[in-house]
């Protein structure tokens, strides 16, 4: 695995467009981004019937398999393997993750660019997750292409995509093209520019 160095943190050099550090700190950091969104959905994932009925082996016939794309600090994938211990679970990355100290022995770690790596994987999965991983994709329709091409019949994808969008303390969006308007935020007007460059 090669790295490259920014101000002392490492970064994974493979991918040219994914540009967050691969190191502990930014592990822990996605695991307090996993439990906040835990908090959020009541769970790991939603709908739970969709997914628990994808991950039963005595309605599926077979072994079941789970992957993680973009697994990060391999939170999510290692807290599926515990609560479905009869499933295969793979957490790919461009990076192994940093930090894990205990594995079930139902979950295994892969390093792979969601990018390229999918033929390999080819109706092999019953559930694909992917979380906040739109920074390191170059084209999100093939990516979801590649992912469908990987779930076995009636599988299901968990996609969580955060908005980017900025509101205010009364859950209205805050405008980013008026500098001198009440709540105007930088952050909410590179979004919006970003949004009117790629639309």
């Amino acid at each position: 695995m090669k790295y490259s160095n920014v101000l002392g943190r490492p970064f994974a050099s493979q991918s040219a467009i994914y540009d967050l550090p691969a190191d502990v700190q930014e592990h822990n950091r996605l695991n307090l981004q996993h439990d906040l969104l835990k908090v959020l959905v009541d769970g790991l994932y939603v709908p739970p019937d969709l997914v628990k009925t994808a991950l039963d082996p005595t309605q599926r016939g077979k072994k079941c398999s789970v992957m993680d794309v973009g697994t990060g600090s391999g939170i999510w994938a290692i807290e599926m393997a515990k609560e479905f211990p009869s499933a295969d679970v793979v957490g790919m990355d461009l990076v192994n993750p940093a930090n894990v100290t205990e594995t079930p022995p139902n979950c295994r770690f892969e390093i792979g660019d969601a990018n390229l790596d999918w033929g390999r994987y080819a109706g092999a999965f019953d559930v694909v997750h992917m979380r906040s991983v739109a920074s390191g994709v170059w084209d999100f329709k093939t990516l979801l292409h590649n992912v469908a091409q990987t779930l076995r019949p009636q599988g299901v994808i968990l996609l969580v995509s955060p908005s980017a969008r900025i509101y205010s303390e009364t859950k209205e969006s805050l405008n980013g093209r008026d500098q001198d308007a009440p709540g105007w935020s930088a952050f909410a007007a590179l979004n919006e520019a970003s949004g009117q460059a790629t639309s």
